[in-house]
């Protein structure tokens, strides 16, 4: 993976630096950075439906609970699963948004 990224343990997906200066580099290399975004946002859409795939795992298992602990402890995992499905939204969103506003 190009230095420009990093991965996101959390999210599980490669983010842009937010540090790196992209105007240090030719147009070309700019080019294949702003390409290579565009495919892991692209893929963000997967990483969203694996998500909520555990989401709903998470919510078939509250059905058969038998504590108020364990309600609590799968409700407390799918709401770190939807936090991080929300990240992923708007960091894609946002990504676009920069995108259209990169000059190659």
């Amino acid at each position: 993976m190009h230095e420009a990224f990093t991965f996101d343990t959390r999210m599980g997906v490669y983010l842009l630096r937010q540090e790196y200066d992209l105007s240090k580099l030719s147009a070309e290399e700019r080019k294949q950075v702003w390409s290579k975004w565009i495919l892991i946002c692209a893929n963000m859409t997967d990483r969203v439906a694996e998500l909520e795939a555990k989401m709903m795992e998470k919510l078939e298992a509250m059905y058969t609970v038998e504590t108020a602990d364990e309600m609590h402890d799968l409700n407390t995992e799918m709401m770190d699963l939807a936090s991080i499905v929300c990240d992923l939204n708007i960091l894609s969103r946002s990504a676009y948004e920069d995108m259209a506003k990169a000059h190659f």
